[in-house]
């Protein structure tokens, strides 16, 4: 057996050079297995850890319903299933299937998927020191917080709403919430990180989460915080546009063409006047951006202001751009599962088996972007026309 997921995996991109880690872990289906089975022992027919596997096989070949998830572990040859413990002779219907990720538990799901990944990419964050000069050195990684409605799951009294914690640079989910009914994503954002290592971690997130309590969790955790400031913050946001940008220096431009339009931003960053009215806040930052849509050569100019708990001289000037311009890397995600897994179609609605589906995806996502994978559609055929490649995240071929 290899030594690890990415070991085999890569190998489905021999163009893409990935180094080995050196830990052994175990397998999907192990993982998968641990997660806590809600069925009582009499009556069972299928294990849970190998039939969750096959369903992510499903997902990561392209199956966007219960339907075609189904459909997908019955083509699976009758051998195969029996070496995972499942019954060659009976068909599992999609309700039965959507029965079973109703009842599982969708918060230790994630943490179990979301470890998985993390371990994978074998990149946690170094622990904290108290040697100033040491962690002025550390690289410092960007997590963005966002949510996301499951539209397709909406029924008349709730609908599906979970929050992430998504790494700029690879768009692996590291935490997932479900924000509970008749709530907003504020009081899921404490829970949400509240298992996370945060020392060399800046925390992006929009102007929903720029809240007091936020910025003094992060800090006291270790990490920074980088927030958008908006009106739900009158006193703070009245402040910030009242500091002297006229008179302060352009820290940083970029000028970039691409999907049909051309677009300027230009930073500039605000330390003269301390004593923000906001916890920990040490700099401010104004983003101009100028957007050209070449069809209609229309221009729009838009200002965004921001706060970061990083003191002056911690990361380079580009570095503190790239790290608010890669908080939207997050609505990259969920445009990919919405478009290539079409979730938003997908109208499952009962109990946890939305969410469970949506941390399939986060999975599929976050395993072929670990091997290499840009395009996500690309993935999905490949695996969907190699399923023996899709076989060795199991562990059951070399």
């Amino acid at each position: 057996m290899p030594s690890s997921t990415i070991d085999v995996l890569s190998r489905h991109l021999e163009h893409v050079p990935f180094a080995d880690p050196t830990s052994d872990l175990p397998t999907l289906a192990a993982v998968l297995d641990a997660v806590p089975d809600p069925r009582s022992r009499r009556g069972r027919r299928y294990r849970l850890g190998p039939l969750l596997a096959l369903s992510l096989l499903a997902v990561l070949g392209g199956a966007t319903s219960l339907t075609k998830i189904t459909r997908f572990i019955a083509g699976y040859d009758p051998a195969l299933r029996a070496k995972l413990g499942l019954p060659t002779t009976i068909r599992l219907a999609s309700s039965t299937l959507g029965r079973l990720l109703a009842r599982l538990d969708g918060d230790t799901f994630d943490v179990a998927t979301c470890a998985y990944l993390a371990a994978l990419t074998t990149c946690h964050p170094p622990q904290a020191t108290t040697d100033t000069t040491a962690t002025a050195r550390t690289p410092l990684l960007g997590l963005a917080v966002d949510g996301k409605t499951l539209r397709g799951s909406r029924t008349s009294d709730d609908v599906t709403h979970l929050l992430a914690a998504v790494r700029h640079d690879t768009q692996i989910v590291l935490a997932q919430r479900q924000v509970e009914a008749k709530s907003n994503e504020i009081p899921a954002f404490t829970p949400l990180l509240g298992g996370l290592d945060l020392s060399s971690m800046v925390i992006t997130a929009d102007a929903l989460h720029t809240q007091h309590d936020h910025a003094r969790q992060i800090v006291a955790a270790g990490g920074h915080f980088l927030f958008i400031a908006k009106g739900n913050q009158p006193s703070l946001h009245r402040r910030l546009k009242s500091l002297p940008w006229r008179e302060a220096i352009l820290n940083d431009r970029t000028d970039e063409r691409g999907h049909g339009r051309r677009e300027i931003r230009r930073m500039k960053i605000c330390t003269v006047r301390p004593h923000l009215p906001f916890p920990h806040a040490l700099q401010a930052i104004q983003v101009k951006r100028r957007r050209t849509h070449h069809r209609t050569g229309k221009t729009t100019i838009v200002t965004i202001y921001a706060i970061t708990s990083l003191p002056p001289g911690r990361v380079a000037h580009t570095q503190l751009a790239a790290l608010i311009r890669g908080h939207w890397g997050i609505e990259a995600l969920h445009h990919i599962r919405d478009v290539t897994y079409r979730e938003d179609a997908c109208k499952v609605r009962t109990g946890a088996a939305p969410r469970i589906l949506a941390s399939l995806r986060n999975l599929a996502i976050g395993l072929t972007r670990l091997i290499g994978w840009t395009n996500i559609a690309a993935a999905t055929d490949h695996y969907r026309s190699h399923p023996a490649d899709g076989l060795q995240l199991l562990g059951l071929t070399t």
